[in-house]
């Protein structure tokens, strides 16, 4: 398991709570129905793991796992939600970017999810559910 450093328990027991309701509607849906015709229902009810906050300014620490992961800036402010079947791939992708910088990208967390249609299902809704407060993301925002 990747060594990280848990957030506050208000924190994570939002996010816990907004991700397991995320995970009942997904279940409930019209997904379940495709899911299963395609055998990957099995997958689907696969756990979601801990919020678990990391620093993103320290590539040696970056969770080796496959999840969702958001990028905050210096106030506790998501600026960017991403997935991918490598988080530390999907970050060090950013670390060269203009905005990566302090305090725009202070601290970060993420949350393993190895099944990759729930993976981007949970990111789509959380980048919408943040609408234009996902300040760097461009796709999915309604502005």
């Amino acid at each position: 398991m990747q060594q990280g450093y848990y957030v506050t328990d208000m924190k994570r027991t939002r996010l816990r709570e907004r991700l397991d309701g995320l995970e009942r509607s997904i279940n409930s849906g019209g997904d379940v129905q495709r899911l299963a015709a395609a055998g990957q229902l099995a997958s689907l009810n696969s756990s979601i793991g801990d919020l678990v906050e990391f620093n993103p300014h320290d590539p040696t620490k970056y969770p080796r796992v496959g999840g969702i992961y958001v990028l905050y800036d210096i106030s506790e402010r998501p600026l960017y939600i991403g997935q991918g079947r490598s988080i530390d791939k999907r970050v060090r992708y950013h670390f060269d970017k203009f905005w990566f910088r302090p305090p725009i990208v202070q601290s970060a967390s993420y949350v393993r999810i190895d099944n990759k249609v729930l993976r981007e299902r949970i990111e789509a809704v959380l980048i919408k559910f943040l609408k234009s407060n996902a300040v760097i993301n461009k796709q999915m925002v309604d502005r």
